[in-house]
């Protein structure tokens, strides 16, 4: 068994949305003081590698915690769009056709990861990412996949019209992923896909850990 760790690490360097304090964290207890090491640490829900649960944008529908735990254990697709520029649109015919090539049975029971390398950009482009047209999140929730990954901070831009289509659908969004790239050149299929949130009371979303497991 091989696996791909698909997440970004938490720290106080990792890059959120405008306006989001981000990771923050202090020591409360060092080996020279207390005998053993242990840190207080805050964060949004939404940071880092993480999946936003229905609720984000869908009053009284499930939060982190409500959601059943076999919808993190999956099966993927990856698919490359790394040729995609800032800005640049992710179309409905080719997120179908890309999807079409991978020859693998796409609907429930599977989360579709989309790869364009922005994990791997700067800062000063990173808010410039490729998106998904309106179109193409209508196709994969008509899928009935269980999930939408991308190594992007979002898969839309303001009002969040992506946002608004998928979730209502019960398809989750998992934002910031990382090595995706990665993974598409391992093959299009991810034979196991693991994603792990915390079971956050009430939460909107939750930080992951996203894992490509190869068998």
């Amino acid at each position: 068994m091989e696996v791909l760790d698909l997440t970004l690490p938490l720290h106080e360097g990792t890059r959120v949305f405008p306006g989001y304090a981000g990771f923050k964290s202090r020591v409360i207890a060092d080996y020279g003081n207390a005998g053993y090491y242990a840190r207080h640490v805050c964060m949004e829900e939404h940071v880092g590698t993480h999946v936003d649960s229905p609720a984000h944008f869908v009053p009284g529908a499930p939060t982190v915690d409500e959601l059943p735990p076999e919808r993190f254990v999956a099966r993927a697709v990856v698919l490359d769009f790394t040729g995609k520029r800032a800005g640049e649109p992710i179309s409905r015919g080719e997120v179908v056709e890309a999807i079409k090539d991978t020859g693998a049975p796409v609907g429930p029971g599977w989360y579709v990861l989309i790869a364009t390398g922005w994990d791997r950009v700067g800062d000063d482009v990173w808010l410039k990412y490729p998106y998904l047209e309106d179109d193409a999140a209508r196709a994969l929730a008509d899928l009935g996949v269980w999930g939408v990954g991308l190594d992007t901070p979002s898969p839309d831009y303001e009002p969040f019209n992506v946002h608004r289509i998928l979730l209502p659908r019960g398809v989750l969004i998992v934002e910031n992923m990382a090595r995706l790239v990665e993974a598409a050149r391992r093959g299009p299929v991810v034979p196991r896909f693991v994603l792990a949130p915390l079971p956050l009371k009430g939460g909107s979303g939750s930080p992951v850990r996203a894992l490509a497991v190869y068998e």
